[in-house]
C-alpha cells in the first residue's frame, strides 16, 4: 500500500483512533535515520513505530511496539502514517494541523523560587512516592540503601493488582528502580563506589523478588537487571587504588551466592565476573577459584548442565587472562577447545594475525566436533568462508558457499554469482535451481527467481501455492496479468470458502484490494459482487466486501 491511499487497507475504527491520535499531537518525534522512519507516538505508554518507504512512497515495512495483535495495523501505525503523509506533503484529505502541546519546561523556567518551592512541596505532600523520590535524589545524607528499596517498593506496589504485576504494568512496576539507577550514576561519578554497588545490590534483591510475581513477557524486568549488573561492572571498574577492595567484592559475592540465582545461572555467573578486577587481592581470587571448582565438580546433566560448565570455563580464562598472562590463558583455553566461545576467542585471534590455515583448521574441527548442533556447524562454516574471501582462495569460496547457499542462506547466492563470470554463470544457476526444484527449500528457491527475474518458472511456483500471489504478483506484471488474474480469483474463491469471522473476511477483502491493484477495479468490482451473492447469508462478510 502507498501512503497515499493506505486507507483502503487499515480498519475503519483503527483509522479513526489514529487520525485521532495524529490531531491530538500524538505523534511526539519523527525522523529518517538513513533507512526507515522512526517515530515515538504518545499514549497510555509511548510506543515505537517504524515506516520503511521507496521512493514511490509504497509502504514495504513497518512495525509498533505495542501489544495490538487483533490486526494488521494499530492506531499508532496509523497516527504516524498521517503524521507522514502530512510531512512529505502527499496529503489528499484536508487534516488538522496537530495540536502543539505545551512545553511544560518553558512553564517551569518562567516561575520564580518561591513559587518553585510551594509546588514541590505541596505535590509531595500529595503523592507520597514522589516524596521518597525526592528524598533518596537529593537528601544531602540519605539512608541510600533504605531510600532506594522504598521507592522501588512504592512503584513496584503501584502496580500490583491482587498481588501480581500483569503484563502491561511492568514498565511502571519498574520505574522506582529506574529511578534508583539514576542515583547509583550519581554515586559512580563522585567515586563512591561502595554505596553505587550497595544500591545495585538492593536494585537486584527487589528485582529479583519481583520476578515471582510478575508477567515480564515485555522483559523490563530482565532488562533492569541486566543493566543492574552492568552498572556493577562500571562501579567495579572505576575503583581507585587503596579503596576496601575486600568489603565491595564481598557485596557482590555475597549477593550472587544467595538462593534467588539457584535457576538463574547467568547473571549468578555475570555478577561473580564483575568482580574480577578485585581479584588481585588473593583472599578475593581465592573466593571465586573455590566457587568455579565447587559448581564443576556438581552433578548433573542436559543442556543447562552444560551451559553452566561452559561460562565457568570463561570466568577461569578471565581470571588467567588478567593475572598470570597471555601464555598461560592460551593454554587454558587450547585444552577447552570444546567451549564453542574458546573456540571463537581462538578463531579471532587467528583471524587477525592472518593465519588463514589456523582458522581453516579450528572451522573443520568445530564442524566435526558440533556436527549435532546445526547452529555451531553454520557458525563455523561462515568463519571457514571469511577465511577464504581474506585469503582469496576463489574455489573454497564457491564449494562452500553452494553449501550455505543449499543449507538455506540467500546471502550465499550472491556471493556465489560474484564469483563466476556472466557466461559461466547460467549452467551454474540451473544447477542450483535443478536441486532446490526437487528439495524443500522453497523460500530461499523463490528468492532466487525474483532476483534473477524468472518470471514463468516464478508464474509456476505462483500456481503450484497460489497464497504466494500476493506477495509476488508485482515480479509477474505486465506479461503475465491474466495468469496472475486466475490466480489471484482462485485464491480468493478458496480463502472467502474457509472464512468464518471478520477477520478473516477482512483478509479476504485486503486480497481483493491487492486483486485489484493487480488487474483493475472493474474485475475486482465484480469479483466482490458475486461473493456478496454467492455468500448473502453471511452478513458481516457481505458487509466487508461493500467498502472494497
Amino acid at each position: 500500500m502507498k501512503l497515499t491511499d493506505f486507507e483502503q487497507y487499515i480498519n475503519d475504527t483503527i483509522l479513526e483512533r489514529g487520525l485521532d491520535y495524529y490531531r491530538s499531537g500524538c505523534v511526539i518525534s519523527l525522523d529518517y535515520d538513513g533507512e526507515e522512519w522512526v517515530a515515538d507516538v504518545e499514549g497510555s505508554y509511548n510506543y515505537t513505530v517504524t515506516v520503511n518507504l521507496s521512493d514511490d512512497k509504497e509502504i514495504i515495512d513497518t512495525d509498533c511496539d505495542c501489544p495490538y495483535d487483533m490486526g494488521i495495523y494499530c492506531k499508532h501505525q496509523a497516527a504516524v502514517f498521517y503524521a507522514l503523509r502530512n510531512e512529505m506533503g502527499s496529503t489528499t484529505m484536508a487534516l488538522d494541523e496537530p495540536k502543539k502541546k505545551k512545553n511544560l519546561d518553558d512553564v517551569i523556567r518562567k516561575l520564580d523560587k518561591k513559587t518553585l518551592i510551594h509546588i514541590v512541596l505541596d505535590m509531595a505532600g500529595r503523592y507520597r512516592n514522589l516524596k521518597d523520590e525526592l528524598l533518596l535524589l537529593y537528601d544531602e545524607k540519605p539512608d541510600a540503601r533504605q531510600s532506594a528499596r522504598t521507592v522501588i517498593r512504592n512503584a513496584i506496589n503501584s502496580a500490583k493488582h491482587r498481588g501480581f504485576v500483569d503484563y502491561e504494568d511492568t514498565a511502571k512496576a519498574v520505574s522506582g528502580a529506574d529511578i534508583a539507577l539514576k542515583m547509583v550514576y550519581d554515586k559512580i561519578a563522585a567515586g563512591d563506589i561502595e554505596t553505587a554497588v550497595s544500591l545495585c545490590v538492593v536494585i537486584l534483591e527487589e528485582m529479583m523478588d519481583m520476578l515471582d510475581f510478575c508477567d515480564d513477557s515485555s522483559g523490563y524486568v530482565g532488562d533492569t537487571i541486566g543493566e543492574t549488573i552492568e552498572n556493577i561492572n562500571e562501579a567495579i571498574e572505576e575503583i581507585q587504588p587503596g579503596a576496601n577492595e575486600v568489603r565491595i567484592f564481598d557485596i557482590v559475592y555475597d549477593h550472587a551466592m544467595s538462593k534467588v540465582y539457584n535457576n538463574w545461572t547467568d547473571w549468578r555467573i555475570d555478577l561473580v565476573s564483575t568482580t574480577i578486577p578485585l581479584c588481585g587481592n588473593a583472599i578475593n581470587r581465592d573466593k571465586i577459584e573455590r566457587y568455579i571448582s565447587m559448581r564443576q565438580k556438581v552433578g548433573g546433566d542436559g543442556w543447562s548442565r552444560e551451559y553452566e560448565l561452559r561460562q565457568l570455563q570463561i570466568l577461569q580464562y578471565r581470571i588467567l587472562e588478567k593475572y598470570e598472562g597471555k601464555v598461560n590463558a592460551e593454554a587454558y583455553l587450547e585444552l577447552n577447545m570444546d567451549n564453542p566461545d574458546f573456540r571463537r576467542i581462538a578463531i579471532s585471534t587467528a583471524m587477525v594475525e592472518k593465519a588463514y590455515d589456523r582458522v581453516e583448521h579450528l572451522c573443520l574441527d568445530g564442524e566435526s566436533n558440533d556436527s549435532a548442533f546445526a547452529g555451531l556447524v553454520r557458525e563455523w562454516r561462515e568463519l571457514r568462508y571469511q577465511a577464504y574471501e581474506k585469503s582469496n582462495n576463489a574455489q573454497a569460496q564457491k564449494e562452500l558457499a553452494m553449501t550455505l547457499l543449499l543449507s538455506g542462506d540467500f546471502e550465499y547466492f550472491m556471493k556465489l554469482k560474484a564469483l563466476y563470470s556472466k557466461s559461466e554463470w547460467k549452467p551454474v544457476l540451473e544447477g542450483i535451481l535443478a536441486k532446490m526444484e526437487s528439495g524443500s527449500r522453497g523460500g530461499i528457491y523463490v528468492k532466487i527467481l525474483v532476483h534473477e527475474k524468472l518470471k514463468a518458472r516464478l508464474l509456476e511456483y505462483c500456481r503450484r501455492y497460489i497464497s504466494s500471489i500476493t506477495t509476488y504478483y508485482t515480479n509477474l506484471l505486465p506479461e503475465y496479468r491474466t495468469d496472475v488474474g486466475e490466480i489471484f480469483t482462485e485464491y480468493i474463491f478458496e480463502s472467502a470458502k474457509r472464512a468464518d469471522n471478520r477477520k478473516r473476511y477482512r483478509d479476504v477483502c485486503n486480497t481483493i484490494k491487492q486483486y485489484k491493484n493487480a488487474c483493475g477495479d472493474v474485475v475486482a468490482k465484480a469479483l466482490a459482487k458475486e461473493l456478496a451473492l454467492r455468500y448473502a447469508r453471511r452478513p458481516a462478510f457481505v458487509d466487508e466486501l461493500k467498502r472494497v
